[in-house]
């Protein structure tokens, strides 16, 4: 471990807060996962499927590119069983391996010794697109039931819990889709209403996927997805992905911000480059005055071209820090990156992107802004 690295006072436990079950299990899992379940089109052997699994820069052109992968990997997790086992070998993976400095070539532990370890998780899956039928899109006429799938999960989180003797909390955050139709969306939502009544670690609610399939400009999408959310009802937390792409440009990001009135918001990059491009600070205004929090992820931020380089991370950190906006980090799909929250932070070092400083206050800013109780 370099100098730079080791001089820092790392705390013993952090939170994290972006973290998706489709990127979350280690690639050399999802083999066996497959091949145990007779899951047909995943490669001609192991070799291939590692090829094909792992995001890296030369296939990942766009955020629409680099979420191709997760296709193949919710239809491996699809069914209450694959649920429990993927959220199960998650969770283990994240308290292991979540502040080691580097992995090993298929997402197993990489280092003997971690910078720290991951005390607070919030894991985000869709359950409409763990029904088999994937790629519907998340239709709601899925091979299996969304109640099994969703109590698979959340019953599954709770004993890994149990079996930590809670040195691990974990809350989960269901996500509607861009690319699901409405009727799916409110679907997810009326069992998401149902089920944070029974399972407490159900603690917010997300929207994702790809911006180029609906960005919200057209009003009667964005109303839409503000129903969805409000299905819900109150008592859970609301976070977003917002203006990844240049797909969303400032006027929706700050309408979709006030439609959906949430506390955090998932790379809002278009909100940013606005503010370099054409001194329009809309954007940065509103997530300054709401006292949104920001959730970042380093590396999946440099792979969907989010962000050009990692140079241009150190330009992002600054204006959220003049503009006294809070941010965090979080890995997003560490396992089919190869990455970890601990290897993500030491880049950002050894790039000077980052100072100690920075990060540790993102750390103390996810554990505020954790919606684990």
């Amino acid at each position: 471990m370099n100098e730079i690295v080791s001089s820092v006072k790392w705390p013993e436990n952090v939170t994290e807060l972006h973290f998706h079950l489709g990127g979350s299990v280690p690639i050399y899992r999802l083999w066996e996962m497959a091949i145990d379940r007779g899951i047909r089109g995943i490669g001609r052997g192991y070799d291939e499927f590692l090829k094909n699994m792992r995001i890296q820069p030369e296939r990942s052109k766009d955020l629409d590119t680099y979420l191709e992968t997760y296709d193949r990997v919710e239809l491996i997790q699809s069914g209450p069983a694959a649920v429990r086992e993927s959220v199960i070998i998650a969770i283990h993976r994240a308290y292991r391996t979540g502040g080691m400095p580097e992995l090993g070539p298929g997402g197993e532990g990489g280092s003997l010794k971690p910078l720290f370890k991951l005390g607070k998780l919030e894991l985000r899956l869709n359950p409409m697109k763990r029904t088999g039928a994937v790629f519907l899109k998340g239709a709601q006429a899925g091979l299996y039931d969304v109640d099994r799938i969703i109590s698979a999960a959340c019953s599954a989180a709770e004993e890994v819990e149990i079996a930590f003797k809670n040195q691990i909390k974990v809350g989960l955050i269901f996500c509607f889709a861009r690319d699901m139709d409405h009727r799916a969306n409110l679907v997810l939502a009326e069992k998401t209403s149902l089920w944070k009544e029974k399972y407490k670690n159900i603690v917010g609610i997300d929207v994702a996927g790809p911006e180029s399939k609906n960005n919200f400009s057209d009003p009667g999408k964005l109303r839409e997805i503000k129903e969805a959310y409000d299905l819900v009802g109150s008592g859970i937390g609301r976070t977003a992905h917002i203006g990844e792409t240049p797909h969303v440009d400032c006027s929706t990001f700050v309408k979709t911000i006030e439609a959906l009135n949430p506390q955090r918001v998932a790379h809002p990059l278009s909100a940013v480059r606005a503010f370099w491009e054409k001194k329009d600070d809309r954007g940065l205004k509103i997530l300054k005055e709401r006292k949104i929090t920001v959730e970042l992820c380093v590396h999946s931020n440099l792979l969907s071209h989010a962000i050009n380089d990692i140079q241009e991370y150190k330009q992002l950190l600054e204006t959220f820090d003049d503009y006294q906006i809070p941010y965090t980090f979080s890995t997003d799909a560490p396992s089919l990156q190869l990455s970890s929250l601990g290897s993500e932070m030491v880049t950002l070092l050894n790039n000077k992107v980052a100072t100690a400083e920075q990060i540790l206050r993102a750390f103390s800013n996810a554990n505020k802004a954790s919606f684990i109780k």
